[in-house]
């Protein structure tokens, strides 16, 4: 009896022993595991490979095709039109006549008298005048300070003498002079008319080399030194007010006027270059370091979608301006002058300004660069087991997803590009 009650003591022993020992196990278990919060709080690492490819930086815009000339013509005095020698649409050349007034036909025929036998005879006559002039002002000086005094001024007025002769001419100027007496009022009058008569030699000098060349050498303003200059500038501008001539070669896009109509300085004309084209195209101001003068830029029309042009940047303008109550910053660039298609101005066209280019380059998403100070950067290298190293590098092009990467890695290295949080 005492034999049974024993062993089935002992069964009983060991069973809870085995259920003690299946709690304390997976009590341990349970403690050990870290909670959710705990997992929460490691963060997975993010990372990317060092890839090799292209680098291309660029910005875009939209604008319009322009003339690289553009004029509005209009006659600078009224009159009544009497001559239109083209309609819109018509091809000019430099210089060419398009409009005339009823006063022009008065002012042409003076403007070429100035050219005839005649008219170098009247220059010529007007130079030995002022010749005659000169000698007599000179004459008064001498006269007035004594022959030696201006004898010795002439010395000293010479173009090619030397310092050492100046100074002598001067001594020896003033000694004459203190050997006499001159009135200040007289030797001043002398003097101004002295000057007056050389400046007209100059002026009819000028006037008689304009008139032996030709009309061709009136075809711009000129100076007018004196009387002479000033008639020749007076009758070429009587010919410019009265008559509109081309000032580059182009078309005429515009015209708004009829012979027999009295027409004042408004324009009656336009005319633009159409062999040379730009465009005229705007940018975000948040895009004005993409941009440069020398930039190449590529162009798509919206008449010709599939057909891109090349271009280049000539001119950033150097304020913002508002469109559509946006501040953007104005480019204008050149087009090639064979496209092999027809440009028209006013053309709509998209513009992507190419503002860096890098090609078979080390590349690495931004997210895994780390500034250490303003232009110094580094990245962190992934080893084994996560390790991270922390590694300068050498950034050159960047946009807002890549970054190109000069020295500090190479093909196939994972960098860390960040930790995502998990839940």
């Amino acid at each position: 009896m005492q034999k049974k009650v024993s062993k089935k003591f002992s069964g009983r022993t060991i069973f809870i022993t085995l259920v003690i020992g299946l709690a304390v196990v997976a009590a341990v278990s349970f403690f050990a595991r870290p909670t959710t919060s705990e997992a929460a709080a490691v963060p997975a690492l993010q990372t990317a490979k060092v890839r090799q490819g292209d680098m291309i930086v660029t910005a875009s815009g939209a604008g319009t095709v322009l003339p690289a000339s553009q004029l509005d013509l209009g006659f600078r005095t009224p009159g009544v039109l009497t001559e239109i020698n083209v309609t819109v649409g018509d091809s000019i050349q430099t210089s060419q006549v398009l409009a005339s007034l009823e006063e022009n036909i008065q002012a042409e025929a003076d403007f070429q008298a100035l050219f005839t036998t005649e008219g170098v005879a009247q220059a010529e006559l007007a130079f030995s005048s002022a010749q005659e002039a000169l000698v007599a002002a000179e004459n008064n000086v001498s006269y007035l300070t004594g022959y030696d005094a201006w004898y010795w001024r002439e010395q000293l007025e010479n173009p090619n003498a030397t310092q050492t002769e100046k100074d002598l001419a001067l001594t020896r100027m003033n000694y004459f002079l203190s050997q006499v007496y001159i009135d200040e009022s007289d030797m001043a009058l002398v003097n101004a008319n002295l000057e007056s008569a050389r400046i007209a030699v100059q002026d009819a000098q000028a006037a008689l080399d304009i008139v032996k060349a030709g009309p061709e050498a009136l075809n711009a303003p000129i100076a007018a030194l004196g009387t002479e200059m000033a008639k020749l500038e007076k009758a070429r501008l009587l010919v410019e007010s009265t008559r509109l001539t081309a000032p580059f070669d182009g078309k005429v896009t515009a015209l708004d006027a009829v012979a027999g109509q009295t027409v004042g300085t408004s324009p009656i004309m336009t005319i633009a270059t159409t062999e040379k084209l730009l465009v005229r195209f705007y940018l975000d101001e948040t895009d004005l370091n993409k941009v440069a003068v020398g930039d190449r830029v590529t162009f798509t029309f919206d008449a010709y979608s599939n057909q891109p042009v090349d271009g280049e940047v000539i001119i950033i303008e150097p304020t913002l301006q508002v469109v559509d109550g946006t501040p953007v910053v104005v480019v204008w660039a050149s087009l090639p002058v064979e496209t092999g298609f027809n440009l028209m101005s006013g053309m709509t066209v998209d513009a992507e300004v190419i503002s860096g280019e890098s090609l078979n380059t080390l590349i690495i998403p931004v997210q895994a660069l780390r500034e250490l100070a303003p232009g110094s950067y580094a990245v962190f290298i992934v080893g084994e087991n996560d390790q991270l190293t922390m590694t300068p590098v050498t950034v050159g092009l960047r946009d807002f997803a890549n970054a190109e990467i000069l020295s500090g890695v190479k093909v196939g290295d994972v960098v860390s590009t960040g930790t995502v949080e998990t839940k």
